[in-house]
């Protein structure tokens, strides 16, 4: 039921996007707590609906007795959101874009991207990744910072990509297919207090 590598290639794209473009537009995030509303579609299929999908598929085979326990353990299924933390440290780290840039990239070691446009208000960039455990193939995506507060993000993907067993319908084996991934994402500050979410 994980996409780790894809989460990390979200995170890291997403990450050095956006102090890319904080640069450009001379925009810095405000500290505090960001929520991040995001969609992801693999082969045209919802991921976070298929993923509660198979959330409450375990849940109705657990007893009763330990359903609660399984449910905190799994999280609210209507939880929306997921919550990171920009402290002042990143904010400020975010007027280095270069720097955090190699960052990502030294993580992503079997990715290289680059940045295809960057003007007053928006980024566009691109990338090819060959991980033999991951996502192989080409990806690319954009980003637009309105506010301080709030920011808009998407990219795409084309390639090859490990897909756990049942993760695209109950059924269906794991495989190592060429795969589409489409993810969009808007992400919003809520509030000064990062009240334990962690760091960006």
């Amino acid at each position: 039921m994980r996409l780790s590598h894809l989460s990390l290639l979200s995170s890291l794209v997403l990450s050095a996007s956006l102090t890319v473009q904080a640069s450009t537009a001379n925009i810095t995030p405000e500290p505090g707590l960001w929520v991040s509303d995001s969609t992801t579609l693999v082969n045209g299929i919802d991921m976070q609906e298929r993923l509660r999908q198979m959330r409450d598929a375990l849940l109705s085979q657990v007893p009763e007795a330990q359903r609660a326990m399984m449910q905190e353990l799994l999280g609210d299924t209507g939880q929306v959101g997921e919550r990171q933390c920009v402290t002042e440290a990143i904010a400020r780290t975010m007027a280095d874009p270069q720097g955090l840039l190699k960052e990502a990239q030294d993580q992503m070691t079997h990715c290289q991207l680059s940045t295809t446009r960057a003007d007053a208000n928006a980024l566009q960039f691109a990338g090819q990744c060959n991980d033999p455990d991951g996502f192989t193939g080409e990806l690319n995506g954009s980003l637009e910072i309105l506010t301080t507060k709030e920011m808009r993000s998407s990219f795409n993907g084309q390639g090859r990509f490990p897909v756990p067993a049942g993760l695209l319908s109950d059924d269906a084996p794991a495989s190592n297919d060429l795969v589409d991934f489409r993810h969009s994402q808007i992400t919003r500050w809520v509030s000064s207090d990062c009240n334990g979410a962690p760091e960006l």
